[in-house]
């Protein structure tokens, strides 16, 4: 009789679990378009707090917690695994920092939403580490279902990082464990930029170039047109002439004065404690055709990884621009990420 008691005891308290917790479940794929670079996907949870956050759902609203149906590691290793061929010889990282839920104001029938995500990928080689990309942001949305539309796009949050991480190639330097811990701080201890209070003249095709001052090799002359603005950069060796065009160019330095290309030409960059930033704002920076990036990802004729999902997924830029609204000649400080060298809005 007391098994039966206890037994029915045990099976009352796991519906309830359930019941008060919505599980985040895979959506699609996480295939490597590359092929099989990969053997495995390991992550190192960093969250100061493990709590995602809690959302209203059914008729009733009832809050629930929104968590993953084991550790996070366990869930994006499985559907790492699920997703690609075996084999790969090398292991991809991704350190998660941040991932939180909140629910906004709602206006009718529509509630907004956000999801805050924060997190960096490495390439594992041994017990080296070389950095590939790193994303820090708010993505919004406003629906009448807010709640089914945040918990399908956790998991799209997640893909979409991970795909981004597929394209980019490994930074040369390599470093161990201990650095993953706060590695924007080792980079800004160590990158030649930063440290440096002079910087070497010289025109620069990436940002990773930019961040270890490694101009291009020779002396480039700057041409400029009527308004004074760069289009190229020439050097002359041995007869032969060598052009870069100012759309090669990720910034150049004259003078020990930095300038970096943004969509509206060339500009001057300001450096302080922070980093390195410019004076200006996303209608300089940003396509007018970007200005507003709802992405409809539904109606995949193939089925593919967005299949059947349509949603708007906006960056921090974009959810601050249709806040405040600014006109175009309101300018401020807009830092250069270091590990990116991608914009950040956040000062607005």
């Amino acid at each position: 009789m007391n098994k039966i008691i206890q037994l029915t005891s045990v099976l009352a308290f796991v519906i309830f679990f359930s019941q008060n917790r919505e599980m985040i479940k895979e959506r699609g794929n996480l295939s490597n378009p590359k092929g099989n670079i990969y053997k495995s996907l390991e992550v190192i949870d960093q969250r100061a707090d493990q709590k995602i956050g809690e959302l209203p759902f059914g008729d009733n609203k009832e809050m629930r917690e929104i968590t993953f149906p084991s550790t996070v590691g366990d869930f994006l290793g499985k559907w790492y695994a699920d997703s690609n061929h075996k084999g790969g010889r090398q292991e991809m990282v991704l350190v998660l920092k941040h991932l939180k839920t909140y629910l906004g104001e709602t206006e009718g029938k529509e509630t907004e939403g956000d999801i805050e995500f924060s997190a960096q990928t490495f390439l594992k080689e041994g017990d080296q580490y070389k950095f590939l990309y790193k994303k820090d942001t708010v993505y919004s949305f406003k629906s009448k279902n807010i709640s089914d539309v945040m918990m399908k796009n956790i998991p799209v949050v997640f893909a979409m990082f991970l795909k981004k991480s597929y394209t980019v190639n490994p930074r040369e330097n390599a470093v161990a464990l201990d650095v993953l811990t706060d590695y924007e701080a080792y980079v800004r201890n160590n990158s030649a930029a930063y440290r440096n209070d002079q910087l070497k003249d010289g025109v620069y095709l990436s940002h990773e170039a930019f961040m270890n001052q490694i101009p291009e090799p020779g002396k480039y002359v700057l041409e400029k047109n009527a308004k004074g603005s760069v289009t190229k950069a020439v050097k002359e060796e041995n007869g032969k002439k060598d052009r870069i065009s100012a759309g090669d160019m990720y910034a150049y330095v004259e003078n020990g004065k930095p300038y970096k290309k943004t969509y509206s030409g060339f500009q001057e960059l300001n450096k302080n404690d922070r980093g390195f930033y410019l004076i200006s704002n996303w209608g300089y920076l940003v396509p007018a055709q970007n200005s507003s990036l709802f992405i409809s990802v539904g109606g995949a004729s193939n089925g593919g990884m967005y299949g059947g999902l349509a949603v708007g997924l906006v960056g921090l830029f974009e959810k601050s621009m249709r806040q405040s609204r600014m006109r175009r000649e309101d300018k401020f400080p807009v830092y250069i990420d270091p590990l990116t060298g991608e914009y950040d809005f956040s000062e607005e």
